[in-house]
């Protein structure tokens, strides 16, 4: 899938009888990246979960390249990386290990991490926390493992929550480059954030939850 157009239209999500959000819509393209922000509790996460199908909608739909995600001729999660708040990492496994195993469970790479591993821990500056267990890490040393799986996907869509929490500045700024990157070689970013950094790129959008609003 080169050319990826996702489209959310009146997406509205409820848990129980309660309204998380409604009538969402936006469209992002290749080579752009959207900001949502907004309080905490005013549902950013579970749009994220909804845009990589975890999470149902009550009305409204998302699409990608006008078929939707719930058609089972799309193949979305094909070219789709998720990297939720929570790191999802396997405790009882070394960071080498989870970085291994994440490599193998990716079929859009060709075994890049197996070929040169420290290749890909010296950017997050995670190769001393190579043989540790993940249970062993700190908070932001987890962050950046779980980053680390962007440094070796040829996936197109990076969907991801708060990913800047836990980071120093020195792995902020690299997280950014390695955003950078992604959209100039056309690939597609939705990310939620409380730091707003849109300013590093061109063509970026922004969400605000709080009021339920698009700016470009």
């Amino acid at each position: 899938m080169k050319n990826i157009d996702i489209l959310v239209d009146n997406a509205t999500c409820l848990r129980g009888d309660n309204l998380i959000f409604d009538n969402i819509s936006f469209n992002l393209s290749n080579g752009e990246i959207l900001f949502i922000m907004g309080p905490n509790g005013c549902g950013k996460t579970t749009l994220i979960r909804s845009l990589c199908g975890i999470q149902h909608l009550e009305n409204g739909c998302i699409k990608i390249n006008n078929v939707n995600i719930n058609n089972p001729e799309c193949n979305f999660l094909e070219n789709l990386v998720y990297i939720g708040h929570n790191d999802s990492l396997s405790e009882n496994l070394t960071t080498y290990e989870n970085l291994e195993y994440l490599n193998k469970f990716d079929l859009s790479n060709k075994d890049e991490f197996i070929s040169n591993p420290n290749k890909f821990l010296k950017f997050f500056d995670i190769s001393k926390y190579k043989n540790y267990l993940v249970s062993e890490l700190s908070q932001g040393n987890k962050k950046k493992v779980a980053l680390s799986r962007l440094l070796f996907t040829n996936k197109k869509i990076w969907v991801l929550d708060e990913p800047l929490s836990f980071l120093d500045e020195d792995s902020k700024n690299n997280l950014i480059k390695l955003f950078l990157d992604h959209i100039t070689n056309g690939g597609l970013i939705v990310t939620s954030t409380h730091i707003d950094f849109s300013n590093y790129f061109e063509k970026s959008k922004y969400l605000n939850m709080k009021g339920i609003n698009i700016n470009e």
